[in-house]
């Protein structure tokens, strides 16, 4: 077990006992409460963390429960067979459950890696920490808020609790500072304040438009992942805004500045709130159709070819430069290119109400580019409709080539001189 540090520049946690706050048991997950529990009768701090109490609070059901504590990996995998570690700087533990559940726990850690300085390494011993500097180093206060298990109470080192009652967004620490060492707080921010529809602190929305250049310094394939969240969150429109209104979304598409105009500006919010729609939903849904419908509005800018074969062409040009840096698996990108390219060929025989030809229809990236077509056309209130009743027959197996006959052992190959 391990105790909290003695320091004076400690800062000492605001302590709401159970009469003073919302959150119950009874809306915690039963495996949580289970990991909890252990955790605490074994004598360590227990803590449910992050944005499930932010949710809990808000009136929400959190997508996770995640777990923090003090005792270390090690010492979590001991109390639970059912567990493994995972990670690799920071290490934590998953507890599996029947169905398919897992809990992650995590101990309390010093200090993020990208608050180290570019002369500076995070040491081993130095990656675990308290309670308060676990709390200080997550990106804004409403996700810094801490529910101990052994009292019912919640810990508040940040403020959180002050700003969540208010409807605020604000950042731990000086935005200034905490942006240049992570960009990618800026879309954390954003994407709070678009899920939570809460105001973003002038300090931290003013440094946003002054270092949204920052974000191409982010790893591409982390980019693209934090985005990916965004675009399936069910807040995506809103997000969209955001980023547009703020400028970092021309910091990360620099090529999309002076091409889209305000009618593009309005379809690409058009399109991210039938995403909405969709995730809303529940609905199952290709990441292919979520890139045809982002990449659409910059598609609808230029004029593109007739020819089937030119036009894929040109959407592949198209499509690189809409993404820019961001990290395109290339088979993916094949596939949202052929998506694209079909759905522009046989809009005008859809609204023409003319049947497909079939050297169309039979190609393998049709019934996606048919749907496509229809997601951006039909009115958003038929979106959720049109995707439950919508089947597509299975794609014929492919043909097998017949085995070739083995030669018996000893036979020549050529046929004997008569």
């Amino acid at each position: 077990m391990h105790s909290e540090a003695s320091d004076i520049s400690t800062p000492q946690p605001r302590i709401i006992p159970r009469p003073e706050h919302t959150l119950s048991r009874k809306d915690i997950s039963l495996e949580a409460l289970k990991v909890l529990y252990r955790l605490h009768h074994a004598g360590y701090k227990a803590y449910l963390v992050g944005g499930s109490v932010r949710d809990l609070l808000l009136g929400k059901r959190p997508h996770d429960f995640d777990l923090a504590t003090d005792a270390r990996p090690g010492e979590i995998r001991k109390l639970f067979r059912n567990s493994r570690i995972i990670g690799r700087r920071f290490r934590l533990v998953q507890v599996f459950f029947r169905g398919g559940k897992i809990i992650e726990v995590s101990t309390f850690r010093c200090r993020s890696e990208f608050d180290a300085g570019p002369e500076e390494t995070l040491a081993r011993n130095n990656t675990y920490g308290t309670p308060a500097e676990d709390a200080q180093r997550r990106d804004i206060t409403i996700n810094g808020l801490f529910y101990n298990i052994a009292d019912f109470s919640l810990v508040d080192y940040v403020g959180g609790l002050e700003d969540l009652q208010k409807g605020y967004i604000r950042v731990i620490g000086d935005p200034a500072v905490r942006f240049v060492r992570d960009p990618v707080r800026m879309i954390r921010v954003l994407r709070h304040a678009a899920r939570t529809g809460f105001a973003i602190d002038p300090a931290a929305w003013k440094q946003i438009q002054s270092k949204k250049h920052l974000i191409l310094a982010c790893p591409p394939p982390r980019l693209r992942d934090e985005l990916l969240r965004d675009f399936k969150s069910g807040a995506a429109r809103p997000f969209m805004d955001l980023m547009l209104k703020s400028g970092l979304f021309f910091a990360v598409f620099p090529t999309w500045k002076g091409h889209l105009g305000e009618a593009g500006k309005r379809e690409l919010l058009d399109h991210m709130e039938r995403l909405d729609v969709i995730y809303q939903a529940d609905l199952t849904f290709s990441e292919n159709l979520m890139w045809g419908l982002f990449l659409t509005p910059f598609l609808h800018q230029e004029v593109l070819p007739d020819n089937l074969v030119e036009l894929r062409e040109a959407v592949t040009a198209l499509s690189r430069t809409a993404l820019g840096t961001i990290e395109f698996p290339r088979q993916r990108q094949e596939e949202v290119t052929q998506i694209l390219a079909l759905a522009e060929i046989i809009r005008p025989y859809l609204r023409e109400h003319q049947p497909v030809p079939g050297r169309l229809s039979k190609l393998a990236a049709y019934p996606e580019a048919w749907l496509l077509d229809q997601l951006v056309t039909v009115p958003v209130e038929e979106i959720v409709p049109l995707l439950t009743r919508t089947e597509f027959p299975a794609p014929p197996p492919p043909r097998r080539r017949r085995p070739r006959r083995r030669r018996p052992r000893g036979a020549s190959r050529r046929p004997a001189k008569a």
